[in-house]
C-alpha cells in the first residue's frame, strides 16, 4: 500500500511539472522590437564590423537563435548570429560597398519566426 501511495505520488509530481512546464505566457508580436547596433559606430566599406541584434519585447531562451540577412546585389547573405544572452545576438560582416544598406534579422525562438528589417549606413 505505502509503494502504491509513492506511485500515485510520483505521477501526481510528474503531472504538476508537464501543467506547469506547459503554461508559457503567449508572445505579442507587436510589442518585440530588435535595436541593431555595430562596433565601430561608423561603418566603412571593405572593413569588417560586428553586428548586434538586441531583441525586446519578449524573452529569449538560450535555445532561441537569430541570423543576419544581408543582400548583396540580388543575393541574400546569411550569417548566423552567436547568441551572447539577455536577448543579446552578435556576428561579423564586411559591407563592400558604401551606401545604405539594409539588414533583416531573423529571430527563431520556440515556434515563432520573427523578421525585423533595419538600416546600416555604410562610409
Amino acid at each position: 500500500m505505502k509503494a502504491q501511495l509513492v506511485r500515485l505520488l510520483a505521477v501526481f509530481a510528474v503531472l504538476i511539472i508537464v501543467i506547469a512546464c506547459s503554461r508559457e505566457e503567449p508572445v505579442d508580436l507587436e510589442a518585440v522590437d530588435v535595436e541593431l547596433s555595430t562596433m565601430p559606430e561608423t561603418v566603412k566599406a571593405g572593413h569588417p564590423v560586428e553586428l548586434r541584434a538586441t531583441v525586446t519585447g519578449m524573452t529569449v531562451t538560450d535555445k532561441a537563435r537569430a541570423t543576419f540577412d544581408i543582400r548583396v546585389g540580388d543575393q541574400p547573405l546569411l550569417l548566423d548570429a552567436v547568441h551572447e544572452g539577455n536577448g543579446a545576438f552578435s556576428g561579423t560582416f564586411t559591407f563592400p560597398d558604401q551606401g545604405v544598406q539594409a539588414v533583416f534579422i531573423h529571430l527563431y525562438a520556440e515556434d515563432i519566426h520573427i523578421t525585423k528589417k533595419k538600416q546600416v549606413e555604410i562610409k
